[in-house]
């Protein structure tokens, strides 16, 4: 070969013309027309796509003394890529599959100005070279480092880094329909010498052989590859229709994602769904490299979300979805905090409603077609059906537990009712009927008392009532609030004297410790309401003669986030930064741990209280509670449940 290809000024080599040259051009048509058969051969035995074209390429570089080809074939979505390499090493090969070829610069490449035969020749003096950085295989950015046996860098006139000392060669392959379906591009011969028009034609039977195992392979790929869909469609609709899917969203989702990876990849995949109430988008379900991570809300929509979500997206690398962004992508990395550089995102929808979206991320650059979101959003809207049915189904169960609850409830207080409003009303009508039976016989002082007691019943009976109807009120969020400056020291005394015949009688004593420069931003009224409640309580359920505590302390936001972490969720912090807690204290015999969570909750009175002689409708404490949260504050209580050591009742209400 050395002696026969002369270097001219054109663009192409000449021919042999010696008697020598010419028998060894013979030998070297052999030699190709060998490699051909061998090519033609493997097709028959049914190699696979990737070894068949694999094997062209070698085949060209062996029989035309190149020494490497690459066969670059088109993606349908913008971009040729390396699809088989022969003469490189591990290192190239790596590099030129994460660096595909835009069409853009592949259309500028086989222009007719470079066309030979069915092929195009850039000589390495060509004007283009200084338009765009390209070297023989592929697009080259400055901040990637070039795999050592490239040339010397050279720097185009835009500032680009670029590797290029051989001139170019493209052999298109085209299909039946004169479709582009990629090229055939040698790195420049062994002998260092241009190659002639021969040679390109050459080529071309390789490139053709190559036509021939893509078109092949493209049929039976479409066969595959819409079986495979449909199966996995199958799959998932099946998983969707299970019974249990409507229980377990999260093994809908796994199945999901095991179905995705089948179609397109999918290093990672996401489901997150959208409030429209809240105007919130919260992931669902998070699964990363096989793992699971848990989700998270997003807070605050920013408008690229409210993009993704209206009409989803494809981004080929990591820049353009951080360009989408509006920011480093890195800087928000979850799961195992590897960056996705090929990202794939649908809309998730119920009807026209947007309830979600579905992700698909790889690792690798340029991973996903237009088909690859087609089948997406196909798969979104069968998610779609299954998100929106377990919601109904998680609704339908909530409603059914509520009225369950409701029905427990009523039962609840109309065994309560029946029991506690009995005894006043069985006084009341004792008492009428001693007066209607016997009052012309009793003496005044007998039938004072009896009236006396009547009416006293009659007072409890209301009393009574009144805790309903405030419950109600309550439920209702019609209680109506007036704040103003409360002096607790004055409020809690107002109430003791109120008790103190009570308190006489059973001979107990009241201990006060409040300051007297402390004033809470409430309602008047229903602070009194709450501590006769809870200092009534401590007289009713302590035996006679045990004393009672009542005392008030100042603490900041923070300290009694210290001391109740939860209520940072539940709580603002008041205009002052502060609390006043009131502290009431008896030495009873305490609460059990087991009751003290329902201790709160409406219509509930412990088995030892519904089975004293104090009488109630189980709302004192439920109220206390609703009205202390209304007016910005937080009630709680602690005991051990040990007989002697009673139980304190803390409100934390706003200091002014």
């Amino acid at each position: 070969m050395n002696q026969y290809w002369v270097p001219l000024d054109s663009k192409l080599g000449t021919l042999p013309v010696s008697t020598q040259q010419y028998e060894e051009h013979l030998e070297y048509q052999q030699n190709v027309l060998k490699h051909i058969i061998d090519v033609g051969a493997s097709l028959r035995l049914g190699m696979d796509t990737e070894t068949l074209l694999k094997r062209v390429c070698v085949a060209a570089c062996a029989a035309l003394r190149f020494r490497i080809a690459a066969l670059y074939l088109s993606d349908g979505a913008g971009y040729f890529r390396s699809c088989a390499l022969a003469g490189a090493g591990v290192e190239e090969e790596e590099f030129l599959n994460q660096h595909p070829l835009p069409e853009a610069v592949v259309a500028k490449l086989i222009s007719e100005e470079y066309r030979i035969s069915d092929s195009y020749f850039i000589p390495a003096e060509a004007p283009i070279w200084q338009e765009f950085p390209v070297n023989t295989f592929f697009v080259v950015d400055p901040s990637v480092e070039i795999f050592s046996s490239s040339s010397d860098p050279q720097i185009s006139s835009n500032g680009f880094y670029y590797w290029r000392s051989e001139d170019l060669m493209i052999v298109p392959l085209v299909s039946g329909d004169n479709t582009l379906l990629g090229f055939l591009t040698p790195d420049g011969p062994l002998d260092g010498l241009r190659p002639t028009v021969e040679t390109l034609s050459l080529f071309e039977l390789f490139a053709n052989q190559a036509a021939v195992v893509i078109e092949g392979s493209s049929l039976y790929e479409e066969v595959r590859q819409g079986s495979e869909e449909r199966a996995a469609l199958i799959e998932i609709g099946r998983a969707l229709s299970a019974p249990e899917a409507l229980r377990d969203q999260q093994t809908v989702y796994q199945t999901i994602y095991e179905q995705v990876k089948r179609m397109m990849p999918a290093d990672a995949f996401f489901v997150s769904r959208y409030s429209h109430a809240n105007d919130n988008l919260s992931m669902d379900y998070l699964i990363d490299e096989g793992e699971i991570y848990p989700g998270l809300n997003y807070g605050e929509l920013q408008p690229w979300m409210r993009q993704l979500l209206l009409e989803g997206g494809i981004f080929s690398t990591q820049q353009e979805y951080s360009d989408f962004i509006g920011k480093d992508s890195s800087e928000d990395v979850i799961g195992s905090e590897r960056v996705s550089e090929s990202l794939l995102f649908v809309p998730i929808h119920y009807g026209v409603e947007v309830i979600g979206i579905l992700s698909a991320q790889s690792y690798q650059t340029h991973a996903y077609t237009q088909h690859h979101r087609e089948m997406l959003t196909e798969i979104a809207v069968q998610a779609g059906i299954a998100i929106t049915n377990a919601r109904l189904y998680v609704e339908l169960r909530e409603a059914l537990v509520q009225a369950q609850a409701s029905e427990r409830l009523k039962n609840h207080f109309l065994m309560t009712a029946s029991h506690e409003l009995r005894t006043p009303l069985t006084a009341i009508q004792g008492y009428l009927e001693l007066l209607g039976d016997f009052g012309h016989t009793l003496d005044d002082e007998s039938r004072a008392r009896f009236l006396n007691n009547a009416r006293r019943a009659c007072e409890e009976l209301v009393l009574l009532l009144g805790k309903v109807m405030d419950a109600s009120r309550v439920d209702q969020d019609r209680v109506m609030l007036t704040f103003t400056s409360v002096h607790v020291a004055q409020a809690v005394q107002s109430i003791v004297e109120i008790l103190e015949p009570i308190v006489a009688r059973e001979d107990r004593t009241v201990e006060l410790n409040i300051a007297d420069n402390f004033d809470v931003w409430v309602d008047d009224l229903r602070l009194r309401q709450i501590l006769l409640n809870l200092i009534g309580n401590a007289l009713k359920y302590t035996p006679p003669s045990t004393d009672i505590g009542i005392s008030a302390e100042s603490v900041s936001w923070q300290e009694l986030l210290q001391c109740i972490p939860s209520l940072e969720q539940r709580l603002s912090p008041p205009a002052s930064g502060h609390f006043v807690i009131i502290a009431i204290r008896d030495w009873g015999s305490g609460v059990s741990l087991e009751d003290q969570p329902k201790l709160f909750a409406k219509f509930m009175r412990l088995t030892g209280a519904i089975n004293s002689l104090q009488r109630g409708a189980g709302l004192g404490l439920y109220l206390c509670r609703q009205l202390t949260e209304a007016m910005g504050g937080h009630i709680w209580m602690e005991s051990k449940g040990i007989d002697g050591q009673g139980s304190t009742f803390f409100v934390a209400l706003p200091r002014c």
